[in-house]
């Protein structure tokens, strides 16, 4: 009787204990089993509350009791959500993330199978920081793209994405797909304030500044540094890191300066740069902050300074391997030999600078996002292709019953539903065939104006290559030059109207779009944008259509009036970020 009693009590002592486990994860899995679009903002207050306490134990306990949970009720969707949890915390702790890769990989196949984008795109986004650099911008790029068309305010740490994706496309020298990203990060602040990050906001304010340097767009650098140092004062942050940024913002709005020959303003500036980051022993902002230097004093005639800061430079940048700063310093001190001697001193430098940038060229087309776009692609049709075999394979077994049903009721039926087949099959193949002549079309339209654009720059290269002849003791006979030029024709009237044509079967909406954004917009402005929309330069378009430089600046002045733009940002920004997103 007693071990009866004693075995009733045992059991009722588990069932109360197993109720416990169940009581204490069971907030979190009636939140985790919620499908539609609050899911994800739902499921990120369990995360937010892992970060804020940072126990592990706690976090240890909660995954041993889902996983105790899944045991008892299987479920595929909390079983995504366990795994997201668990790789979270896995990030969150600092523990060895390669062993949930796998578990993410799984998680990511559950959310297809369940069809649930809200889902797929939160696991894209946390197996894009815990997997390969490559995979890091790949999934935070498709990521984005859901997210865009759900809403970003569904999700939780949107301008991280953004930031991480402009942060790889600068890496790898993309600037201006770089800027069009970090300029999504700094608008996505009102999609997710409550997670805004002001270290990021100042990390992505730096990457535009330092984007735009590279692009030789100074007035847009200066105006980036001059927001980062503004906003500094406002950020808690420490004190140290503080400093360190103001020396950055002031260092490179110094550097912009100098190239508008200000040089008394911007010394002190970028001194100031070098001295926060010898204080807070920052090797290679002590490179940059000499570089510039050593531009500076180049640039006053004054080698000897100059020679002084680029080797200084080198040699705190080589303690880093930062390549960039690497480069400015053995190029700036062999261009110091060239002009002073002795001349083997330069070779000498500028072998170590060709190597090097041989180096880092090979480097780049190793790491470069130019395939991202096609592997995306690829992903996306895959997907596509599984659901639409799937469907065709129930298609397939419907059809059979049909057939089999029409061939026991009559063959008059069955001769009557194959000709019904034959003609859906024609349809079918009209369909496609019609889809195929427009694709092609289009096709040869982008070939055209792909066409087009390489033409424009060859000719442009021509005439660089002519007024270097010009100096030339072998400059060619006026009649070389004109058969040489002979090839290339103006952008006539005639040719704007054919041009126009192709340009709008490749990019159909473009023109629409300008139409909207500018009343009575005029064939000149069309013609400028598009050339614009094409990526050439301001010395390409004038040569294309046959009018000086300052002219097409004028022009740009004009149009960039026309669409009411804010003084920092360019027509070019505009047609590029802007204008050409909204027509696609």
């Amino acid at each position: 009787m007693k071990f009866f009693l004693s075995l009733t009590l045992l059991l009722l002592l588990s069932c109360v204990h197993a109720v416990a486990q169940d009581a204490s994860v069971k907030p979190m899995i009636d939140a985790w089993k919620i499908a539609d679009s609050r899911q994800c903002l739902r499921a990120q207050v369990f995360y937010d509350s892992m970060r804020a306490q940072k126990d592990t134990s706690q976090y240890h306990r909660t995954v041993t009791l889902l996983y105790s949970y899944l045991k008892e009720h299987p479920d595929k969707r909390i079983e995504a959500r366990t795994i997201l949890y668990q790789s979270l915390g896995v990030r969150e702790f600092g523990y060895d993330r390669t062993p949930y890769i796998p578990l993410l990989q799984k998680a990511i196949r559950i959310a297809h199978d369940l069809e649930d984008e809200y889902l797929t795109a939160e696991i894209y986004s946390l197996y894009a920081g815990m997997s390969t650099e490559e995979n890091n911008s790949l999934y935070h790029l498709k990521a984005i793209d859901i997210q865009r068309r759900l809403g970003f305010t569904n999700f939780a740490y949107v301008q991280d994405r953004f930031f991480d994706v402009s942060r790889a496309l600068y890496l790898v020298q993309d600037y201006r797909q770089s800027i069009v990203y970090g300029l999504a990060c700094l608008q996505s602040r009102e999609a997710d304030r409550e997670h805004w990050d002001p270290q990021v906001y100042i990390f992505q304010l730096d990457i535009l500044g330092a984007a735009y340097k590279k692009l030789g767009q100074y007035d847009s650098t200066a105006w980036y540094y001059h927001l980062l140092l503004d906003s500094l004062p406002g950020v808690q942050i420490d004190t140290a890191w503080k400093q360190l940024w103001t020396g950055i913002a002031k260092g490179n709005i110094g550097y912009t300066l100098a190239l508008q020959h200000q040089y008394a303003a911007a010394i002190p500036l970028i001194q100031e740069h070098l001295q926060k980051s010898i204080m807070f022993r920052s090797p290679h902002n002590i490179a940059m902050a000499r570089n510039a230097l050593g531009t500076v004093y180049f640039m006053q005639h004054n080698f000897r300074s100059a020679q002084a800061q680029w080797r200084e430079a080198l040699d705190w940048a080589e303690r880093t391997q930062s390549a960039d700063n690497r480069l400015i310093a053995m190029k700036g001190i062999a261009d110091i030999f060239r002009l002073t001697g002795p001349v083997d001193s330069a070779l000498f430098y500028y072998d170590r600078y060709h190597l090097l940038k041989d180096s880092q060229t090979a480097n780049l087309n190793k790491s470069r996002l130019s395939t991202m776009n096609a592997r995306m692609a690829f992903d996306n049709l895959q997907y596509s292709l599984n659901k639409t075999q799937t469907a065709l394979g129930n298609m397939r077994a419907t059809r059979n019953i049909i057939l089999a049903g029409i061939v026991i009721l009559s063959f008059i039926a069955l001769l009557l539903y194959n000709r019904y087949r034959l003609k859906q099959k024609f349809r079918l193949h009209l369909s496609q065939r019609k889809r195929q002549i427009a694709e092609q079309e289009v096709k040869n339209a982008r070939e055209q104006i792909d066409g087009f654009t390489k033409h424009i720059i060859e000719k442009n290269k021509l005439i660089e290559t002519l007024q270097q002849q010009i100096g030339n003791t072998t400059y060619q006979a006026p009649e070389e030059v004109a058969e040489s030029l002979s090839q290339y024709t103006l952008f006539t009237d005639e040719e704007w109207e054919k041009f126009k044509l192709e340009f709008a079967k490749a990019y159909p909406e473009f023109l629409l779009t300008l139409r909207k954004q500018v009343e009575q917009v005029t064939p000149a402005e069309e013609r400028l944008a598009a050339l614009i929309y094409l990526r050439l330069n301001t010395q390409q378009i004038a040569n294309t259509l046959g009018i000086g430089k300052e002219s097409v600046m004028r022009s740009k002045r004009r149009l960039k009036k026309r669409l009411n733009l804010p003084d920092p940002v360019t027509v070019e920004e505009y047609i590029y970020n802007t204008l050409s997103v909204r027509s696609k």
